[in-house]
């Protein structure tokens, strides 16, 4: 036996402290009064003091409890003892995590990690509790706290279980443990954690540590390694444009994981479910390779394009996913006053050029301006025109309704009044010809128009020289992106109802800057149209775990009975009310069907993360450490398979418990043995 405070027998002197009262307690002498001592011979008055012990058994019972109350707090235990081995052996409330990231699917990994599970539930005590946690990306808890006794539930849990197509995340499933070890009465918690330990699954994220006292057992599932894997890690398309039709040619990039080379293997490209192409695959172990197709037609939107390797020892990393749509130019329509479009010269050439994404510019007068063109048009570029009141409650409907508008003011410039659109209301014209030319200075970098150049030598604005601009009140709810160096504003910007509008306060022109003839013009024209747009181009492939949300594509997944199709052709409702996002957790390809004409409104790639197809495994002490670090030093050592230290085998066997309520036993016997003597 050990103790861990052995400092507290310094307080068994206290036990001499009853034998001293006993032995130095003085006898009373009841004294009685007479009236008269006149005839009585005074006899002087001697106390009587013990010197001996009369009740053996009275201070026997008051040592014994000091003694014992002194132990208790001297914390002993047993050496040698594990943890929970003198308390009773405790009930365990045992969590068994069991990954089933699509990395198990290599070999015969998946079928060991089931076995190991079903071995964990056959190790649970007659008193034991055990729930099952299936985890990937994500957990789900399979069953929660079931006895013992129903070890058939948790072994059917296991058994139907299958891999998915998400990574390994170990955080989730150690916060899914930890609820339920912190729900649970047992006094013994442990978590046996079943995976390949894929590097990639621990990120050292904060909050996955497990409750005080609970244990982590790891059970590594590996092996394998010789069994060939090989990966297709992504995909590159390069657009062109042949005969007026666009195409697409598709490379992919195969990583060989196992140790052993690949020849004579295949890459097939296929297209709508049908392979088209196919290309031989030879790849050195540990290296890569890359395997580039003949362009294809993209014949109409949504098409679904797949790169699929030879089948090998994990099926699920072999096949890449991806989409692609004719690129929809942003029609643009630019009023210029002269109608030649010669004011607008510098403007419909900036926009002219570029594919990502392609304008499609159209110059009107300002009387010419029909309707059918502000239907059509994204953008509305109003190039230094005097606005009619006519055409400015046109302008803003078209904002109003989702569009963007650009307007450049120079000398010719007005707005009608009443038509409260613009950041700022016009004032006087500012010339800057007879001093020195106004400069560009400070640019809201935060904002998407400029965000390309917050970069250093991304573009420099300060190099343009504006010869004059229009004084300008800033509306209260505009936002100023851009200023002149006297600080007068340049550029601002206001949403207006679902669209947005922005004001540059000099021309686009020669007429009053040179800012056209600077290599900052056509990426900053881009972008400013881009904004207004609200140009986003969709990827042509997401990953599992991630979420398609109400923007992508060119629909939104809050249409009034949608149904998304998964690739399992599982069928997903989505409510009158909707739901924005719809996380990915399959691979392959996904629908989203309208509910009036069930048609497809929006498909979506899905493809596996890549970073678990790498199976090089971590150390799991690392996951360890990181969820017992406020379980106790003596949860770290068990799960570390060392021996616990003392303060663990004190703590599990709480052997003060039992010494304290004793000592106080016999403080009650005392006093029942006290009050017979007394009244004896």
């Amino acid at each position: 036996m050990s103790f861990i405070a052995p400092l507290f027998f310094v307080a068994l002197a206290a036990l001499a402290i009853p034998v001293l009262i006993h032995l130095i307690q003085r006898e009373k002498k009841q004294i009685i009064r007479f009236p008269s001592l006149m005839f009585v011979q005074r006899v002087p008055y001697k106390s009587i003091q013990r010197r001996r012990v009369h009740n053996w058994l009275l201070l026997l019972v008051r040592m014994a409890a000091l003694a014992l109350i002194v132990l208790a707090f001297a914390r002993p235990f047993f050496l040698g003892q594990d943890l929970g081995a003198v308390a009773g052996a405790g009930a365990r409330e045992v969590v068994i995590l069991l990954d089933q990231s699509y990395s198990l699917g290599y070999a015969d990994r998946w079928e060991r990690a089931q076995a190991a599970a079903s071995e964990a539930v056959d190790g649970l005590g007659p008193a034991d509790r055990g729930s099952v946690v299936l985890f990937s990306s994500g957990a789900e808890i399979a069953l929660r706290s079931v006895a013992a006794g129903e070890r058939q539930r948790l072994r059917a849990a296991i058994d139907v279980a299958e891999t998915t197509a998400g990574a390994t995340r170990f955080a989730p499933a150690l916060k899914v443990a930890g609820s339920i070890l912190a729900d649970s009465a047992l006094p013994r918690r442990e978590v046996i954690l079943i995976s390949d330990f894929q590097r990639g699954g621990w990120r050292g994220e904060e909050g996955a540590s497990l409750p005080e006292g609970a244990t982590v057992t790891p059970v590594p599932i590996a092996g394998g390694a010789d069994a060939p894997n090989v990966a297709v890690n992504a995909v590159s398309l390069a657009r062109s444009t042949f005969s007026n039709q666009e195409r697409v040619a598709v490379s992919a990039v195969v990583v060989n994981r196992s140790a052993e080379p690949l020849a004579g293997g295949q890459l097939a490209l296929e297209i709508d479910g049908r392979s088209i192409q196919t290309e031989a695959l030879d790849v050195a172990a540990g290296s890569s390779a890359s395997v580039t197709f003949a362009p294809v037609t993209i014949a109409g939107r949504f098409l679904r394009g797949s790169v699929r390797a030879t089948p090998d020892a994990l099926d699920a990393d072999n096949v890449f996913h991806f989409v692609v749509s004719p690129v929809v130019p942003v029609q643009v329509v630019v009023v210029d006053r002269g109608g030649t479009g010669s004011a607008a010269l510098y403007l419909t050439r900036a926009l002219a050029i570029g594919d990502a994404p392609r304008f499609e510019t159209t110059v009107r007068q300002p009387d010419a301006l029909s309707d059918a063109d502000l239907r059509g048009a994204s953008v509305v570029v109003i190039n230094d025109v005097a606005v009619s009141a006519a055409l400015g409650r046109r302008l803003a409907r078209f904002v109003e309704s989702g569009g963007g508008l650009l307007v450049a003011l120079g000398p010719r410039a007005a707005w009608p009044q009443g038509v409260d659109i613009l950041p700022a209301a016009l004032r006087e014209r500012v010339d800057r010809t007879r001093d020195d030319a106004a400069r560009i200075g400070a640019l809201e970098y935060g904002h998407s128009v400029f965000e390309p150049f917050r970069a250093p030598r991304s573009g420099d604005f300060s190099a343009a020289r504006i010869y004059g601009y229009r004084a300008v009140e800033t509306d209260p709810s505009a936002q100023i992106l851009a200023r002149f160096d006297a600080g007068a504003p340049a550029l601002l910007e206001r949403q207006v109802g679902a669209g947005r509008v922005l004001l540059w306060t000099s021309t686009l022109d020669l007429s009053w800057s040179d800012l056209p003839l600077k290599p900052v013009f056509l990426p900053f024209i881009h972008q400013a149209a881009r904004q207004l747009s609200a140009y986003a181009e969709s990827p042509p492939w997401l990953t599992v775990g991630q979420v398609m949300d109400a923007s992508f594509g060119e629909s939104t997944l809050s249409l009034g009975g949608a149904v998304v199709l998964t690739p399992s052709g599982r069928q997903v409702p989505l409510d009158e009310e909707g739901a924005d996002v719809l996380e990915l957790s399959e691979s392959g390809f996904y629908e989203l069907r309208t509910g009036e004409s069930d048609s497809v409104a929006t498909v979506v790639a899905s493809n596996v993360d890549s970073v678990e197809s790498d199976l090089t495994a971590m150390d799991p002490q690392d996951i360890v450490a990181a969820a017992t670090a406020g379980a106790g030093e003596g949860a770290r050592s068990a799960a570390a398979g060392g021996a616990p230290p003392p303060e663990a085998q004190e703590q599990s066997q709480r052997l003060w418990w039992y010494l304290l309520c004793f000592g106080i036993v016999l403080l009650g016997a005392d006093t029942l043995i006290s009050n017979r003597m007394s009244k004896a």
